[in-house]
């Protein structure tokens, strides 16, 4: 009865074990396709919106497999001297694999001084990413 016992327990394990493995590697790969979620910058360009507002104009590219729920775009802005001046983010929801997303992010300080810039991606899905 005892050795009955033991025997299920330890076949419930190792199908338990089994089942495991092979479901964290498919949430790694699926047909070869990787599941993290990544953004690609097409395009970018410092100039002048409408208004004559510093932007700058930034292009990206789900270049994952999976949906992005939430696409983020941060730019900092700096002034000659490398000094920060300021920062503005932006976000877009729920990008599909291949799609693409203009964003026109504003500085909001003393923007009259900005001579150059940094971009920042982030994605992040429910299953993790940002």
């Amino acid at each position: 009865m005892i050795k009955s016992m033991n025997l299920k327990i330890t076949v419930f394990i190792l199908i338990l074990l089994i089942v495991m493995v092979s479901g964290c590697s498919f949430l790694q790969t699926t047909e070869g396709a990787t599941r993290k979620a990544e953004l690609a910058v097409l395009n970018q360009e410092l100039t002048k919106d409408q208004e004559g507002n510093t932007v700058v104009i930034v292009t990206v590219k789900n270049i994952s497999q999976i949906t992005i729920e939430l696409a983020q775009v941060k730019v900092s802005f700096y002034d000659s001297q490398k000094n920060f001046i300021d920062s503005s983010t932006d976000s877009v929801l729920n990008l599909k694999p291949d799609d693409s997303w203009d964003f026109s992010i504003r500085c909001w300080g003393s923007c009259q001084d900005v001579k150059s810039y940094e971009i920042e991606v982030m994605a992040g899905t429910s299953s993790g990413g940002l």
